[in-house]
């Protein structure tokens, strides 16, 4: 295969077709003031299908045989929670939940008598009682993200209400989902994919690890139906999507850094969430963006071939759809919205497609070579032809189009554009064009069109980059200008002034003794000296500032002296709850907070539910300032608030804990 020349860079464009492809067959939403989870899918003895839809209380039992009109013919309560997972086997269901109320653990749910009825036959606490997701194979149940270590928990399922534990699995840390097939595991672990040999049920192994990469959440993903390519997502819309070739089990090789739906509006978060594989389509539950199918015949070269929007706003983060099931006889697909319930949808595939064009865009190239622009060009038939199109521009001067084409030939789906060397701050704009053996016309981004010569008529938008040779940093000033002398309680404002050359963005990074500021990335910062620590002292403040090419770094020394000669407990203090520290946060953080008169101190901590999680101080407390820790070490990543009450004094601060 052919080795592209630039690295690939984190945003993504892909062309998408006219069409959905996507029938809204019903929607069902039985609780539209409580809220839904995940979803999974049930055929009886009798050939009838049901979608098992989580709820924030519990599980709906929705029997779908008649698409067009969804009937819930159950419900089985559980622990209050906004995670709910369940699978299926034989004719039981298996729930779990990071709920703490009654009914948390494993949930055995017998199916046999639907749709007259569904009975919970048993509640397992017995290994965990708390845990994210459950994955069920050839009779074996693994259990993750439970809340006593967060591994894996391989039950034993041949007695389907009373199931035995076989080993409980700790290599891989957090594991977050699995993706299980014979006698292998993929575990998605937060920072890496890990594959994991179960052959012995007793003895889990460890095969290897992917590659982590930087800023993604290794959350869930399938296997191609060939069990070579992995697809993982991401989740914190960094990458989105991920392509691995597993051909080799010891070898994790990344065939597909990225791949992410375009946003119609730009800076708002669009994470996906759930991905399944059936045939040759990647069915996918993309949050804000609803469903979403992917072609993935070239798992190495995936393209969109279906989407139906269940989410019409663009608020929050984590809205929209949660889950997906793809997998009833009918071919019918389940979703659920976190907002809105159940969807039943069909999808159908779409044939005699126009050629399908996917490019990691990059903004920026920090050099004058020629730059090597590659795509991934495809169709249900034949590429007869394929360009880019460039032109520069320079002290607002705009050239005419030139045309390249690749000068080796394709590898495979993969095009290698090469566009000649530029000079510093030269913005250069390129589209491509493709055609196929049915004459079909596609231009990256859309709208151009064109043949003689293919994609003559220019597309509305184009990509671009901008060619920035990066140059030294100057430093024009900084204060104080030396080390200074300050008094206990007393503050030092610092700053530094540096220009970059080359217009590049500069970063700055503030250390107070040695340790890194996280409330400040500018060019200047506030030092408070703390009169909880002792004077005389000498503290330290550094500054390290860079453009990624060029950095640097100023140290001031301060020395502290006492207040006066009396004792420094004579202060002044005020009600205070700062900010915690580090935030986000895993597994723990700091919470710094003063007291001005004597009298009782509450400090507790509660989840995004208003649920008491800890109670971090009770008591009563003599004026002055303080630190406590937080440890959530045994609590799901999410949202917590933190409340001093203190002499009719409240604050609230919101912290987040990532894991």
């Amino acid at each position: 295969m052919k080795k592209t020349i630039i690295l690939y860079i984190a945003f993504f464009s892909s062309v998408i077709i006219s069409q959905t492809n996507v029938t809204l067959l019903s929607n069902l939403n039985a609780y539209p003031s409580i809220g839904y989870n995940d979803i999974w899918g049930y055929v009886d003895s009798q050939g009838r299908e049901y979608a098992l839809l989580g709820t924030q209380h519990g599980t709906a039992i929705v029997n779908v045989t008649n698409p067009s009109n969804p009937v819930q013919v159950a419900f089985i309560p559980g622990p209050n929670s906004v995670w709910r997972d369940i699978k299926v086997h034989s004719h039981y269901a298996y729930i779990v939940t990071e709920g703490t109320g009654t009914g948390r653990g494993l949930q055995i749910v017998d199916l046999s008598n639907l749709p007259n009825s569904a009975t919970l036959v048993n509640t397992l606490e017995t290994w965990f009682t708390r845990a994210h997701n459950i994955f069920i194979d050839s009779g074996f149940a693994y259990v993750i993200g439970t809340n006593n270590g967060g591994g894996m928990h391989i039950l034993d399922l041949s007695n389907p209400t009373n199931p035995v534990r076989t080993a409980y699995y700790l290599g891989s840390g957090y594991i977050h989902d699995v993706y299980v097939w014979n006698d292998t595991v993929v575990a998605a672990a937060e920072d890496s994919y890990d594959l994991i040999d179960v052959t012995n049920k007793s003895n889990p192994v460890l095969i290897s690890v992917s590659s982590s990469l930087p800023g993604i959440y290794a959350h869930s993903g399938w296997m191609t139906e060939d069990k070579r390519y992995f697809v993982g997502t991401e989740e914190f819309d960094v990458r989105d999507i991920t392509v691995w070739d597993l051909q080799d089990r010891t070898t994790w090789d990344l065939v597909v850094p990225t791949w992410q739906m375009n946003n119609p509006t730009p800076l708002v978060d669009d994470p996906v969430h759930n991905l399944f594989i059936k045939g040759n389509y990647a069915h996918i539950s993309y949050y804000k963006h609803g469903y979403v199918v992917l072609d993935i015949s070239d798992p190495t070269n995936p393209f969109l071939a279906g989407e139906y929007d269940t989410y019409s706003s663009n608020n929050g983060t984590y809205n929209g759809a949660w889950g997906c099931y793809p997998y009833l006889p009918s071919g019918i697909t389940l979703i659920s919205d976190i907002n809105t319930g159940l969807y039943v949808l069909q999808f159908t595939p779409p044939s005699n497609i126009t050629p399908q064009i996917n490019h990691n865009n990059q903004s920026v190239v920090y050099n004058s070579s020629p730059v090597t622009i590659s795509a991934n060009i495809s169709d249900d038939g034949q590429i007869v032809g394929a360009n880019l199109h460039y032109r520069t521009i320079k002290d607002e001067i705009s050239s005419d189009w030139f045309v390249v084409t690749d000068a080796n030939g394709p590898s495979g789906s993969l095009y290698e554009f090469i566009i000649p060397a530029q000079s510093n701050r030269t913005e250069v704009q390129y589209y491509f064009a493709a055609v196929d053996n049915n004459n079909n016309v596609s231009t990256l981004p859309e709208g151009g069109s064109g043949i003689n010569p293919l994609g003559e008529n220019p597309p509305p938008n184009y990509f671009s980059y901008n060619v920035r040779v990066p140059g030294p940093l100057v430093i024009n000033g900084f204060s104080p200008a030396g080390d200074t002398t300050i008094v206990n309680n007393g503050e030092v404002p610092f700053s530094i002034n540096v220009a970059d050359t080359s217009n590049l963005n500069i970063t700055y990074q503030w250390f107070r003794n040695g340790n890194l500021v996280f409330n400040n990335t500018g060019n200047s910062y506030i030092y408070r000296s703390l009169t909880i620590y002792p004077a005389p002292r000498t503290d330290s403040v550094r500054v390290s500032y860079s453009n990624g090419f060029f950095s640097g770094e100023i140290t001031w020394w301060i020395f502290v002296e006492p207040l006066t000669n009396i004792d420094e407990n004579i202060l002044t203090y005020d009600y205070r709850l700062n900010q915690n520290y580090p935030n986000p946060f895993n597994p723990s953080t700091t919470i710094e907070f003063s007291i001005k008169e004597d009298g009782f101190v509450k400090i507790e901590a509660y989840n995004s539910l208003g649920q008491l999680v800890t109670s971090l101080v009770n008591d009563y407390l003599s004026t002055g300032n303080y630190k406590t820790e937080f440890d959530g070490s045994n609590l799901p990543s999410g949202n917590y608030f933190v409340k001093l009450s203190a002499n009719g004094y409240y604050k609230t601060i919101k912290m987040s804990l990532m894991k």
